[in-house]
């Protein structure tokens, strides 16, 4: 999978949640100030990501996390972990 699978995918699942259009989301969108959401849906956005990608990061990780770029880069040092 590479990193434009990954940040399609993760914009779709952002998009799920929220009903934000998946165009409307830039890489650099933060969560909180550019989206407007909240923590329960950052919570449910975080859940439906592992899911997808079945991953399972450390809530210190998962606090870091600010905008999309942040959530792509977590992501594809997981799945690149599994692939080495």
């Amino acid at each position: 999978m590479d990193i434009q699978e990954i940040r399609t995918s993760i914009k779709a699942s952002i998009s799920n949640v929220t009903g934000i259009d998946v165009n409307e989301i830039r890489d650099d969108s933060s969560y909180v100030d550019d989206l407007g959401l909240d923590s329960l849906s950052i919570l449910e956005i975080v859940v439906d990501v592992e899911a997808k990608f079945d991953i399972d990061a450390p809530e210190e990780e998962l606090r870091a996390i600010r905008t999309i770029e942040d959530t792509v880069r977590l992501v594809q040092q997981y799945v690149l972990s599994r692939v080495e």
